[in-house]
């Protein structure tokens, strides 16, 4: 895979999505903050002048980056509807450049606040418009692998801010991260818009020039066949969806429609009720509740690895072993490691005399973290496009998003609490349940969805010239 990424054909929308992904390490980064730098905020060596930070001030540190992902999603899809994607990618920097400089002068929870909102800000339009460009400009046959790349530079953030939080002074983060919106927005200055955006603005000339870029061709001369029916077909496609009429709710009553947001919605769901992005958020306070003997702070990098491991098995294979097979695989794994986790905390509520166990739950949270990694974290920005009918794509991914967002607001401030009230078996125990039932739709009623085109409409309804 990495071969056939670096051969002529492939490497410019490699490295147009690398890019891209600048500010999505950056994201990362803000996700993992929390997790080693929450139980430095509510210990006695606490930065802020008013002391320790209590339980619902956690809830909200965490829950508020949900409710700035929420925001972010409907803004940038308006964005990038009125003014292109390029345009929508460009201001994904300012509200993280903000947010860091909030954190770098704060001396309270209430900057913590405001700078968590602006980090959900950015989250919410990455996850609104990342996963459109790639579909705008990927070849079909890698298509998922490079929808794979978000959530795989995510997790490089997870790591850094795992590590950073760790061992570097609290106000030093802030300084050094500054720098990746600033690179970020210098790269992102270099690419053409994408071609599908060009089309749909009547920029017929404009449109192929950017899809010979992304396509590695550098002059007329050097167009294939292969690449002139592409263009013919995303010609067509555009002009069709120019020449629609006005969306209307019929278009959300049509069975392939209702079919593909409820998988949209689902996927969504199941990301946040397996309770991988509560426990990614909140790891510290998890390790430490969990009494292994092991130090948090190695145990924190260790987890931010083999997330990584689970999402380059992803990223390696998807496109062979299909979408369904992963999540599939992903899930029963999440359940059975968040079942053990849950076992080992009610026995050692409840039994004094497994002390030598403790390598139990550390050994539950990587296989749940790596399970997550092979599908329930890094799918839904390709299933997502690959389920909805063309007509309802943009609105429904965006709708999907919002969900997103409003299930993470859910689970991020109740967490903490559960944590508090029913300790983590009683926690955890809810969140493997979820992926038992999420079993029965996967199996049941999910499509695999690998190699799909972007532009075929359901035989249903009116058929399309140019399908590729």
């Amino acid at each position: 895979m990495v071969l056939e990424f670096l051969s002529r054909q492939y490497w410019k929308q490699f490295v147009a999505v690398n890019a891209v992904h600048l500010i999505t390490i950056a994201y990362g980064v803000t996700v993992g903050w929390t997790a080693p730098i929450i139980p430095l905020l509510q210990s006695t060596d606490t930065p802020f002048p008013a002391g320790p930070i209590t339980v619902e001030q956690v809830s909200w540190v965490g829950s508020a980056f949900s409710i700035g992902g929420m925001s972010g999603t409907i803004l940038y899809a308006l964005i990038h509807t009125y003014f292109g994607k390029k345009t929508g990618l460009l201001m994904l920097a300012f509200p993280h450049l903000i947010l860091w400089c909030l954190l770098w002068v704060g001396d309270s929870v209430y900057y913590i606040y405001a700078a968590r909102y602006l980090g959900g800000l950015t989250g919410g339009g990455l996850f609104a418009i990342v996963p459109l460009y790639v579909a705008d400009i990927a070849d079909r046959t890698i298509r998922g692998s490079l929808g794979s790349l978000t959530i795989l530079h995510i997790n490089f953030g997870l790591l850094a801010s795992y590590t950073a939080g760790n061992y570097l002074p609290y106000y030093l983060i802030p300084k050094i991260m500054l720098c990746l919106p600033i690179a970020f927005l210098a790269l992102v200055c270099l690419l053409p818009e994408t071609p599908f955006c060009l089309l749909r603005e009547g920029k017929i000339v404009e449109a192929e020039k950017s899809l010979m870029f992304y396509r590695n061709i550098p002059d007329v001369t050097r167009k294939t066949l292969a690449f002139e029916y592409e263009f013919e077909s995303m010609k067509a496609f555009a002009l069709s969806e120019n020449s629609k009429e006005k969306l209307t709710l019929a278009d959300f009553t049509t069975p392939v429609a209702i079919r593909g947001l409820f998988i949209a919605i689902f996927v969504m769901a199941l990301n946040q009720f397996s309770g991988i992005f509560a426990i990614l958020t909140y790891a510290g306070n998890i390790l430490e509740e969990c009494g292994t003997s092991l130090d948090p702070k190695y145990v924190l990098i260790l987890m931010a690895l083999i997330n990584i491991c689970g999402n380059i098995t992803s990223f390696l294979i998807v496109d062979m072993a299909g979408r369904k097979t992963f999540l599939l695989i992903s899930t029963i794994g999440v359940g059975i490691s968040l079942g053990i986790l849950g076992l080992h905390s009610y026995f050692s509520y409840n039994d004094d005399d497994i002390e030598s166990y403790s390598w139990v739950p550390v050994l539950a949270l990587l296989a749940t973290i790596y399970s997550a990694g092979l599908g329930i974290t890094n799918m839904i920005g390709f299933i997502v496009p690959e389920v909805l009918p063309p007509k309802i794509r943009s609105i429904g991914s965006t709708i999907s998003v919002v969900l997103l967002c409003f299930f993470a607001f859910i689970i991020l401030k109740a967490f903490p609490i559960l944590l508090e009230r029913i300790h983590i078996y009683g926690t955890v125990w809810i969140a493997s349940g979820v992926c038992a039932v999420s079993l029965l739709i996967i199996v049941f009623i999910m499509p695999e969805t690998k190699g799909k085109s972007l532009v075929e409409e359901d035989s249903k309804e009116k058929p399309r010239t140019g399908v590729y």
